[in-house]
Formats: structure tokens, sequence, C-alpha cells
């Protein structure tokens, strides 16, 4: 398995995961990304940039409108 799969497969299971286990925007949620980051030897900043686009991206799931077309 390539690196390009196993980050598709990593981000598909990390959104599965928040879907499922939810968010919790407490006034900690970025010290916790920035204890995350440093936990794994990411740069705080693309870890940030990471959780952020996509817990925008589940909002946006969300509050789809339902497509009408049925």
């Amino acid at each position: 398995m390539d690196d390009i799969r196993k980050g598709q497969i990593a981000l598909l299971l990390t959104k599965h995961q928040l879907r499922e286990k939810g968010v919790r925007l407490t006034p900690n949620f970025r010290r916790e990304i920035g204890n995350e980051a440093k936990a794994i030897g990411v740069p705080i900043e693309e870890a940030t940039e990471f959780v952020e686009l996509i817990v925008r991206e589940l909002v946006e799931e969300t509050f789809a409108k339902p497509d009408k077309r049925s």
C-alpha cells in the first residue's frame, strides 16, 4: 500500500470517527490540537489547518440542503 492510499484511508477513518463521536468545541480545543500535534510530531499550524478543514467539511455536510430530486 502506498503513502497516498494510507493518507486517504486515514482521512476517511478520521472523518468517520468524528461523525460518530462528535466534536467538542471547548475553549481548550486549540490547545488540545497543539498537544496532539506535538505528540505525533506534526507542526501545530498544519494540525490546526487539517482539523479546521475537516470540521468545516463535517459542518457543511450536516447542514447541506437535502436533494429534492426524489
